[in-house]
């Protein structure tokens, strides 16, 4: 007999939102297989001691040939093959999602309040660390990240953003190339960085990240170059330019940024094959725990791309081993079935996310409000939600997902305030009305049939929404039955183009060939969640990943804004202002949000010790986890 897990009786009592239906989203799902008997000791759940065998993840978001940083690209697959990588940050993440000094990292820190209102970080390296090739990592490759990643130098690599050092003491006069010396960042000994903070970014709600670093190997990314001190500040010296980055970080072969071969994280890089979207880690010997001083004992780990519709039986074939985050009614409940079966095991937890449509509103003409609220009461979202989800996810109405404390604590508030966009197309056809779409192809007053135009600065012009989506995603399909004929009755057209993952990317950040009006994505927040760079209007932060919708709407950003100086302890303060944010965001609606889900993992009953959860991804739950030999 099949588990009953629905959403809306874990939620009874708790939401009053409508709750959606069950379905699967974007993990995918993975092996069958008993129990191997190869190791007694390991099979009863003991952790063995040395690194053994091998684990295949089955992701349904299609990795991208790029494991360098993040601001490269916001794949979340990526993301996480990232953290696996890369390691050694000072100040990180614990499994209750509170952030804190790394003790592995860091042998001790001192914070000093200065009298001009700047704040001075000074943090010192623990003796011992090593680069996967055996050089001894000091406190100048943290230094020579803070320094390379917010360099004009860096920013020539493909418009990567150089924001590392955004809020410290001379970094607008260090990106713009005015000076060589970065004044906020010293090199204080072999082992110790400091960092100073400019006083207009305090009080700052994360404020210990302010101290955070990662080293970077200057020896393999600069190379001949050097760090060193001065009273002005660090800097690099040596033949430090574009050209050299071009060659060590962006070289399709070679480069840092496709082929990381020296890292310090609990994995290595082994490989990445480009036509099967495949990446091969190995872990790092060298790695000398988390910050609880855990060390992987997994040797090998696959992340190979599946498909929606054939990851349940990837896993049952034994092809994959781990299928995370999947959501959606026929993956869960397909995925039950090999549970009640006996053939794989699971794990669940609400999601700290949402699955959404994402406007681009920069471009026309998604640049209106009016529109994209038309848009949104053309979509029945319950029935969405109930199609799709099956009873394991809730309609959400804002910047917000099951798992935040935050939802927990409002749900009434929400209810009582923010728009719930139901299926409207009398309202759809006011707002754009408003919005002056008034008229025919030829200039006359619209018919009430057929295409809308509009005259902008002489010219008539079509209400048209080009769509960009992905092959054998079950929220494109679905989205595809249900919106056109509506968005045609309101005299709007919408244009879908199917796409991979990483082209669609491309669009989002204006990197690709074309932009979009709208895309069907899924987001998880970061855990230092900083919707103040989100929806800024500052250019700054219209690039690498952060106001990904384009809005440029100053009442947006200043509500973001109010939540950045709000001590981290005080939630009340917190709450009013977040409240006081998402209502706005409502009103604004740079998404339709579509659901935010009950996440289970499946997996294969050879892995042991599986413990993931909204704050501990599952790129964390690897280093706690086994596999058979």
């Amino acid at each position: 007999m099949k588990k009953t897990r629905l959403l809306s009786l874990l939620l009874a009592g708790v939401m009053t939102a409508s709750l959606a239906a069950c379905g699967s989203q974007s993990t995918v799902t993975n092996n069958t297989s008993s129990t191997p008997a190869s190791s007694t000791a390991v099979s009863e759940g003991t952790r063995p001691t040395e690194p053994q065998g091998q684990l295949v993840i089955g992701t349904t978001t299609q990795m991208g040939n790029d494991f360098y940083d993040p601001r490269f690209s916001n794949n979340a697959t990526n993301y996480k093959t990232y953290d696996l990588i890369h390691g050694y940050g000072t100040v990180v993440s614990d499994k209750e999602g509170a952030w804190v000094y790394d003790p592995t990292v860091v042998a001790s820190h001192e914070e000093t309040e200065n009298e001009d209102g700047t704040k001075t970080y000074t943090v010192t390296i623990n003796d011992g660390l090593v680069w996967s090739d055996g050089t001894p990592i000091t406190a100048k490759d943290y230094v020579f990240q803070l320094l390379l990643e917010s360099s004009p130098e860096m920013n020539g690599v493909d418009g990567y953003p150089s924001q590392a050092g955004y809020s410290l003491v001379g970094y607008d006069e260090f990106f713009a190339g005015e000076t060589e010396y970065f004044a906020g960042v010293h090199l204080v000994d072999d082992m110790t960085y400091s960092v100073t903070v400019r006083a207009e970014e305090l009080p700052y709600h994360y404020d210990i990240t302010y101290a955070s670093a990662m080293p970077r190997p200057m020896h393999v990314i600069a190379p001949g170059c050097d760090v060193e001190d001065t009273a002005e500040g660090a800097t690099i010296t040596g033949d430090f330019t574009t050209e050299l980055l071009l060659e060590t970080i962006n070289n399709s072969t070679t480069g840092y940024r496709y082929a990381p071969t020296v890292t310090c994280g609990p994995y290595l890089f082994d490989s990445f094959d480009v036509a099967s979207a495949q990446c091969t880690l190995k872990v790092n010997p060298d790695y000398a725990g988390d910050y609880r001083g855990v060390k992987p004992v997994i040797e090998k780990i696959i992340i190979k791309t599946v498909k929606t519709d054939t990851m349940i039986n990837e896993l049952k074939s034994g092809s994959v081993d781990l299928l995370f985050q999947c959501s959606g009614a026929d993956t869960i409940n397909a995925g039950l079935d090999l549970v009640d079966a006996g053939e794989a095991q699971d794990n669940t937890f609400f999601r700290n996310g949402y699955g959404k449509i994402q406007f681009d509103c920069s471009q026309f003409p998604t640049d209106s409000e009016n529109v994209r609220k038309a848009i949104a009461y053309c979509l029945d979202r319950n029935e969405f939600a109930r199609q799709y989800s099956g009873g394991y996810a809730s309609v959400v109405h804002a910047y917000y997902g099951l798992a935040q404390w935050e939802y927990q604590q409002s749900k009434t508030w929400i209810d009582q305030n923010l728009n719930t966009y139901e299926k409207n197309l009398d309202e759809a056809k006011k707002l754009l009305e408003e919005d002056g779409w008034t008229l025919n192809a030829d200039g006359s007053a619209y018919s009430g049939t057929g295409l809308r135009y509009k005259e902008v600065d002489g010219e008539l012009k079509p209400l048209v929404i080009e769509w960009a989506n992905t092959d054998g995603n079950p929220v494109s399909d679905l989205l595809a039955t249900m919106l056109p004929e509506a968005m045609t009755e309101i005299g709007m057209q919408l244009n879908p183009t199917t796409m991979d993952f990483p082209t669609l990317q491309t669009a989002i950040t204006h990197s690709g060939d074309k932009i979009y009006n709208m895309y069907n994505l899924a987001t998880g927040f970061a855990l230092a969640s900083s919707p103040w760079y989100y929806y800024s209007t500052d250019p700054v932060w219209m690039q690498g990943g952060y106001n990904s919708n384009w809005i440029a709407d100053e009442e947006l950003a200043a509500a973001a804004e109010a939540l950045k100086a709000i001590p981290y302890d005080d939630n009340d303060a917190w709450l009013t202002a977040w409240q006081n944010f998402i209502l706005i965001w409502n009103e604004k609606l740079p998404d339709i949000p579509l659901y935010s889900d009950e996440y289970y993992d499946f997996f294969s009953n050879r892995l042991h010790g599986w413990e993931s959860t909204s704050v501990w991804e599952w790129s964390r739950a690897v280093l706690d986890a086994w596999v058979d030999a």
